[in-house]
């Protein structure tokens, strides 16, 4: 069906809420299919989700891949017009439980669900290290930290219903599509032994308009394929009938 990957997911999470039994019923009971609220639902399941369940400990026996903070791949920066290329290593993203979701749309007979997040503050952390490809010698390194602020992203995800052996019918995200947009940021530069902002000279190599459109694409990746794959584990949690009873 689709969550939007974490965010059904939340779904999942809250109502489900697995071994920590709930103080409200309601908690539990999931969303009824036929419910005229049925958006409404999904997207403060969804919501809490994102706000309470961050850390990946789903209850106190069940754990997730945590999201806040979300760890990423290594991203390689290369420009031959310049004759340098970079990395960026060891990189986090925090601010995800802070996301507003508002626009929450589900279609349970094509198991398609589109929803957008206001992201009103996202810290990307990593070690940025910069080489010229003229002189493999000269190479400069730095603690790279990117604040946005009101960024917004809209998911659209797609899934399917399969069965477990036991011929019980779980929900899957089978591809999710991520609309990213950065708001305003600020990038700091700091030496990683003194903490001293600094001049990267490798990294100034790049017209930063053109840098910060690499991490844009780059975060819009990584949203839709760590978000889906998180998502996943918080359905595998719940039957399809938990989360959504007739």
């Amino acid at each position: 069906m689709v969550s939007l990957n974490i965010y059904l997911l939340l779904v999942a999470g809250i109502q489900l809420t697995l071994a920590a039994p709930s103080r409200r019923r309601q908690d539990t009971a999931g969303c009824p299919r036929d419910s005229p609220d049925l958006n409404e639902c999904v997207g403060n399941s969804i919501q809490y989700f994102v706000n309470f369940l961050a850390s990946g400990k789903v209850s106190p026996k069940v754990t997730i891949t945590p999201f806040d903070p979300l760890l990423l791949p290594n991203m390689t920066i290369s420009h031959q017009a310049k004759e340098f290329k970079a990395i960026y290593v060891n990189r986090y993203l925090l601010g995800l439980k802070n996301s507003f979701i508002y626009d929450t749309s589900i279609d349970l007979d094509e198991l398609e669900l589109s929803m957008t997040f206001l992201m009103p503050a996202l810290e990307l952390l990593g070690m940025y290290s910069g080489e010229s490809l003229e002189d493999q010698e000269d190479t400069e390194n730095s603690i790279l930290t990117i604040s946005v602020r009101s960024s917004t992203a809209k998911f659209r995800a797609k899934g399917e219903l399969y069965k477990s052996p036991e011929h019980v019918e779980y929900l899957r995200v089978t591809g999710v599509d991520v609309e990213f947009t950065m708001g305003p940021y600020v990038i700091n530069d700091l030496d990683h032994s003194t903490h001293i902002p600094r001049v990267n000279r490798h990294f100034n190599d790049i017209p930063r308009p053109e840098f910060v459109k690499l991490i844009e694409k780059d975060l819009r990746m990584q949203l839709s394929s760590r978000l889906q794959h998180i998502a996943n584990e918080v359905l595998a949690l719940a039957p399809y009938e938990k989360l959504f009873p007739v």
